[in-house]
């Protein structure tokens, strides 16, 4: 038997506005939440799907019942957020044989899931541009000699654990023997390194996709990724239509005179307004509503968004309820010569994006004729009371 543990128990602030008002594994991507994209790519690769949840775990229980399509579900609370390794541990007693386990809110592709199943015990693995946050590996042919969580220096683009492994049940009672890190956790990397001493772990590197969302601004990130090309879209379960096959929908609304340039996922009871512009790739969720004259450019808007008259909104993600004013403006460009940087809790962040406009938690507001700065996070509830330009 083949079975999946998924780590869905952190309260992830990073992720924030977004996830201030759900879990992360249920920040939707494309229409469907992160952590029902990933049970699509596991059905018919595991048996059963073991999820260890913690924060807001009710959502993921309502959401998710007790069976995904075909997959049965079971759910483990980790109730103290000690690390991944700590996590696992929660679950050893229900595993029989060998599994899976994966962060619950990585997107991966079944391709890879399916090649890390053919070794006994191995990790996913591929480079990475910030591995001063990742666990660093060590390889020596097919086998893994080392991993590293978080290293103070490595180069880019070094090889990293993508948080996907293959486990054999023999090994798992040794998770009790893992240390708390400098970080004060019990960490997978550091168990995987106990391994590599005792036992041969292979690895498998990523050859399709894996999408981490590290940042609530990833979720664009993420979105211009897969409906770049339709077979990735494809791949996750998503058809895109034309802007032919849009017009002719009869669950939404489109006025006279609107244009949709490029690929756009639109939800039922959306309602576009007269000679407004939609520019994908973009997502339009249930219920959103553009006004007339508005403009739409590469953004993500969750269910129930309103986009008031004449607005402007570029490169943003907008949470369910957001509100945007008449004629405001959510600006997307930085300066000339200035890289996009975002503040978050108490530190500027770089995006390496070019161009971000505002990321805005459910229910949050911007108010008519507002002009909204690049790299804007708005809290969910919040309305925006800034000045931009500043003088």
């Amino acid at each position: 038997m083949l079975q999946a543990v998924l780590l869905a128990a952190g309260r992830s602030t990073r992720t924030y506005p977004l996830t201030a008002t759900r879990p992360k594994p249920l920040i939707p991507l494309l229409g469907r939440p992160l952590l029902e994209h990933l049970l699509l790519q596991l059905e018919g690769t595991v048996d059963e799907a073991i999820l260890v949840v913690g924060y807001r775990a009710d959502a993921i229980r309502d959401r998710l019942g007790s069976r995904f399509r075909s997959l049965p579900l079971r759910y483990l609370v980790q109730r103290d957020q000690r690390g991944t390794a700590d996590a696992l541990l929660q679950a050893v007693p229900l595993i029989e044989d060998r599994c899976l386990v994966l962060n619950g809110d990585d997107l991966y592709h079944r391709h890879d899931l399916r090649a890390l199943t053919r070794h006994r015990t191995a990790i996913l693995v591929t480079p990475v541009p910030d591995p001063q946050n990742r666990a660093v590996v060590t390889i020596a042919g097919d086998r893994l000699v080392d991993i590293v969580e978080k290293p103070a220096s490595a180069p880019p683009n070094s090889l990293a654990s993508v948080g996907g492994y293959c486990l054999e049940r023999e090994w798992l009672d040794r998770l009790q023997d893992v240390s708390l890190s400098s970080r004060g956790e019990l960490e997978l990397p550091d168990f995987i390194r106990m391994l590599t001493r005792e036992s041969v772990v292979r690895y498998h590197r990523i050859e399709r996709i894996w999408l981490p969302l590290t940042y609530a601004w990833d979720v664009l990130r993420a979105t211009l990724f897969l409906m770049e090309k339709e077979e990735r879209a494809r791949d996750f379960g998503v058809a895109l239509q034309s802007a032919k096959e849009i017009l002719e929908r009869q669950d939404i609304q489109v006025g006279d005179d609107a244009v949709i340039e490029g690929p756009v996922l639109i939800g039922s009871g959306a309602a576009l307004g007269n000679s407004c512009r939609v520019t994908g790739p973009a997502v339009i969720a249930e219920g959103c509503t553009i006004g007339e004259r508005a403009e739409l450019e590469r953004s993500v808007l969750f269910r129930g968004v309103r986009i008031s008259d004449r607005a402007s909104v570029s490169h943003s993600v907008l949470g369910e309820q957001v509100q945007i004013g008449s004629g405001a403006r959510l600006i997307a460009d930085p300066p000339i010569g200035q890289a996009l940087e975002v503040e978050l809790q108490g530190k500027s962040i770089p995006t390496a994006l070019e161009r971000l406009g505002l990321v805005a938690g459910d229910g949050a507001e911007v108010p008519a004729g507002s002009n909204v700065p690049p790299g804007t996070l708005l809290d969910a509830g919040d309305s925006w009371k800034g000045v931009w330009p500043r003088k």
